[in-house]
């Protein structure tokens, strides 16, 4: 099971470590490839040594090793590569999706301004017919009360 990095870890830019903790990154994120490298090296370790103590047939045994570890540690090695490059492809497709659903809030906001814009004009366009009608309506009390007071006069007289 290949340990997968922290959120600190992987907001943390390769370019700001240093070289011990890109290691320890890249080990911890695919621990099949150091293993295979140190199986690999244990294996040429124990063909040198047969090899110096005249043991043909084992030292054979160990290059033989040494070329199905290698071709293990190449696989890891890949597949870490796919894993982790498909990763990465997801994550930049889950910020897209971030930025997408950011746009639509977005646009949604603006919809509801422009709503509410429009609803504020209407309802000043309602204020000011409300206030002409008023108007109209003052003006034709006030002619109707100056009829009332000519004929009261005109009764009185």
């Amino acid at each position: 099971m290949s340990y997968l990095p922290t959120s600190s870890e992987a907001d943390k830019d390769l370019d700001e470590m240093t070289f011990s903790e890109k290691m320890v990154f890249h080990c911890k994120r695919e621990p099949l490839v150091p293993a295979g490298v140190l199986m690999t090296t244990g294996a040429i370790l124990l063909a040198i040594k047969n090899v110096r103590s005249g043991n043909r047939r084992n030292a054979q045994k160990w290059f033989r090793w040494r070329v199905g570890l290698q071709t293990g540690t190449l696989v890891a090695l890949i597949a870490g590569s796919f894993f982790y490059g498909s990763a990465k492809h997801e994550q930049l497709s889950k910020e897209e999706q971030l930025r997408q659903k950011a746009k639509m809030r977005e646009q949604l906001w603006i919809q509801e301004l422009e709503r509410r814009d429009l609803e504020v004009r209407r309802r000043k366009q309602r204020a000011e017919e409300a206030r002409k009608k008023a108007a109209e309506m003052q003006s034709e009390l006030s002619g109707l009360e100056q009829e009332l007071r000519e004929l009261e006069e005109s009764r009185r007289k």
